[in-house]
């Protein structure tokens, strides 16, 4: 049994371009790869794929990967990981940084990683009903996998009969009001005025939150949930970049459904609010308004951001001259473009320090900073603390 499944697997891998693996009993028998990923992303995500007990299903890492499944008697396979989307070379290099991938393979697992995208789900899904049928000689339809239909004619029932179940006139006055605060803090972030949207954040509590679920703890994560989608719209609709919003929104969700404790998860919305406000603010002074330019020198330091970035790097790119579009750039933001070089990195240095636990010479070397003191100097000039305080004071925030 063992034999054959080694032999299928790997014509599977060959065939469709996917990595496998197969699990006895949760230990790694075989695994095979045409892309050299250097470092397997399963080990972000293996504890809870492994509790995966359908004959076939899929995994989702972090609405960025696909992983397929088919179990086999006490074997496990696992295909993937696949994209639908063509990652960025920020998301990749981070993938890297948190695969702790050393900095001179970092450049090759790009490469393998990008063969790996562009694949749908259904896709993945098709390949590993076909394996399941190859060695579990059983049917399935796409439709077996993704979409359930006693589930469906299910909500199709709940929602017709709960749909206008608990309606009433105080219920149409108060989600009135609620829209029309809503409106205001949008209004808000649009504009820019992040004073106005920090005072928003104090009216929170009159803002009606519906009956989101049937446990009070279940509800206030759900009220948070819609909460930060509209904060997080809003933010992108001021001009801050998608990714680092949808990157953003991902963590505080994490973050909340972790929280078990309705008093933290209040402080952790108005935190929420105060963290937008505050990424509206610098894209307000830092980037400038409609700015092609400065937009894409944000884009570039992004994608280059673990190595260290000099203007003339940047004046290259663009094809201008070191002095032209340093003026222009100063111009445009009233910013020297060495010193917005540096408060793009301690951003990105902020977001590591508060969702991971990398140590700072790991983050230092990860940004491309020529030491540690040098990292701790440039941080504490942008933010006015040291790195190890802003992770002590991030931490106790939320």
């Amino acid at each position: 049994m063992q034999e054959e499944l080694i032999y299928i697997s790997r014509q599977f891998a060959n065939m469709f371009g996917f990595p496998v693996r197969i699990y006895n009993q949760n230990d790694l028998i075989f695994f095979h790869s045409t892309a050299n990923l250097i470092a397997d992303p399963i080990i972000l995500c293996f504890d809870d794929i492994i509790k995966k007990t359908e004959q076939v299903s899929y995994y989702v890492y972090e609405d960025a990967f696909y992983y397929g499944i088919v179990n086999c008697e006490k074997y496990k396979f696992i295909t993937g990981p696949v994209s639908e989307i063509n990652l960025s070379l920020h998301e990749v290099n981070r993938l890297g940084f948190l695969l702790n991938i050393e900095d001179d393979d970092i450049p090759g697992f790009i490469s393998a990683m990008k063969s790996l995208s562009g694949v749908h789900l259904d896709t993945l899904i098709q390949s590993v009903i076909l394996y399941n049928f190859s060695v579990n000689r059983t049917m399935y339809n796409i439709t077996d996998i993704r979409i359930k239909n006693s589930e469906q004619k299910s909500l199709s029932t709940d929602i017709k009969e709960n749909e206008f179940s608990e309606i009433s006139e105080r219920f149409f006055m108060n989600n009135n009001r609620s829209y029309m605060i809503e409106k205001d803090m949008i209004k808000k972030v649009m504009n820019g005025d992040v004073e106005g949207l920090i005072d928003g954040a104090t009216k929170i509590p009159s803002v009606s939150s519906g009956n989101l679920a049937t446990h009070l703890l279940r509800h206030s994560k759900n009220f948070f949930i819609k909460l930060e989608t509209i904060i997080s719209r809003a933010a992108i609709e001021a001009g801050l970049n998608v990714d680092e919003v949808f990157s953003v929104e991902e963590m505080y969700i994490r973050k909340c459904e972790s929280l078990n404790n309705i008093d933290r998860i209040k402080n952790l919305q108005y935190h929420m609010i105060i963290d937008y406000a505050d990424r509206v603010k610098k894209f307000q002074k830092y980037n400038g308004k409609n700015s092609k330019l400065v937009n894409e020198i944000s884009r570039y330091i992004k994608n280059h951001i673990s190595e260290p970035i000099k203007t003339s790097d940047i004046a290259d790119y663009f094809k201008k001259s070191r002095g032209s579009i340093t003026t222009e750039f100063k111009k445009q933001t009233g910013m020297n473009l060495s010193d917005f070089i540096k408060v793009k990195k301690i951003q990105e240095a902020q977001e590591l320090l508060c969702e991971t636990s990398k140590s700072l010479v790991m983050i230092s070397n990860y940004l491309g900073f020529s030491s540690q003191s040098h990292f701790t100097k440039v941080f504490k000039e942008i933010t006015g603390i040291t790195p190890k305080e802003y992770r002590e004071n991030n931490y106790k925030l939320l």
